[in-house]
């Protein structure tokens, strides 16, 4: 078989512009900053499946984001925000991660696809098709935390944000008390505003307005204390406006399949050690109910909860000022930190 000469150039083009591609992301692969090593902390977005190259000019188009570390082997892209000044920068040994500092490359006409990133924090850069580039609102703008603990480094406001304690990309909307050191707040009682007889599936899923009343949900309680070691903390205030509260130093809430058996330990506090006999029971409802009481059904004449022969904490039951940790209370605030 016979061929032109141009049809053996043509071939050999694409080839050269392969090859030239591969070079430059030789770059991200074979040149990072850190081999086998991954910046633990400062998300602002993980992405999946997706080519190193990719993952590079995704961090270069955001002013927000610095470095960013890349696995190889699962194609995994995590985009990590400035840290403040004077913080530690924690790197951890794992195999497959790689990472990269971003700013060496920023003004570099070669690699800054928005040649020195115009935009302001909390806007992309984005290419028109004619080569030229805008900004635009970077919907991703939110720090991609696990809990209100690790957002506590860059966010101090307690109020409503979304966390991310699964790699999925969807995130849990949580209200964070950001006093000593960042608490995720699992449940609330202020007037009795909000309904808490409910259903099993109910009390899985969570119910009510973070603004107001809440029940987070049994399976994020689960998928939360799954992640790390925590601690919970109650805080409760009586019909004379006094204070009190009861911290526990470990907290496990076990999946649905252990119908999210409690485990408890490590009390301090004033308020009295209300919590430690409903360890190691599952939890009740009305519909479905786990306790050890024999033909009574405690969820029924105290509310949703860990209960032990209708125990002396219930802070679920039907809103009669008289939420109980061992006496009555007005309001309840449970919350988890994160300890490791």
């Amino acid at each position: 078989m016979i061929f032109s000469l141009g049809q053996l150039l043509l071939p050999l083009v694409d080839l050269l512009l392969v090859f030239s591609d591969q070079c430059k992301s030789g770059i991200w692969i074979m040149n990072p900053d850190k081999m086998n090593t991954r910046l633990e902390g400062p998300k602002i977005r993980t992405f999946d499946h997706i080519p190193p190259r990719l993952c590079f000019d995704k961090c270069i188009r955001r002013p927000r984001c610095h470095s960013y570390n890349y696995n190889r082997h699962i194609l995994r892209c995590e985009l990590n925000y400035k840290l403040k000044p004077g913080s530690v920068e924690h790197f951890h040994n794992e195999v497959g991660f790689v990472y990269v500092d971003v700013d060496h490359y920023r003004g570099d006409p070669i690699y800054d696809t928005c040649l020195g990133n115009p935009c302001k924090s909390g806007e992309v850069c984005e290419s028109k098709k004619d080569g030229s580039v805008f900004c635009t609102r970077d919907q991703e703008n939110e720090v991609h935390a696990e809990d209100c603990t690790k957002l506590n480094e860059y966010k101090h406001k307690s109020r409503i944000y979304t966390i991310f304690p699964s790699k999925s990309v969807e995130g849990l909307k949580v209200f964070c008390n950001m006093k000593n050191g960042g608490w995720t707040v699992i449940q609330r009682r202020i007037d009795g505003r909000e309904n808490f007889t409910r259903t099993w599936v109910e009390y899985e899923n969570g119910f009510g307005n973070l603004r107001h009343e809440f029940w987070l949900g049994n399976k994020y309680l689960n998928l939360l204390t799954s992640i790390g070691s925590y601690k919970l903390r109650v805080e409760l205030v009586n019909s004379g406006g006094e204070t009190f509260y009861a911290e526990y130093s470990n907290l496990e809430v076990n999946d649905a399949s252990s119908n999210y058996e409690l485990g408890v330990s490590g009390y301090s506090g004033n308020a009295g050690d209300y919590m430690r006999t409903n360890s190691g029971y599952y939890f009740s409802t009305y519909d479905r109910d786990f306790d050890d009481y024999e033909n009574i059904n405690c969820a029924v004449i105290d509310g949703a909860w860990w209960h032990w022969h209708c125990s002396n904490s219930a802070l679920n039951s039907q809103y009669n000022k008289t939420l109980r940790w061992g006496s009555g209370y007005i309001k309840s605030e449970m919350m988890i930190q994160r300890t490791g």
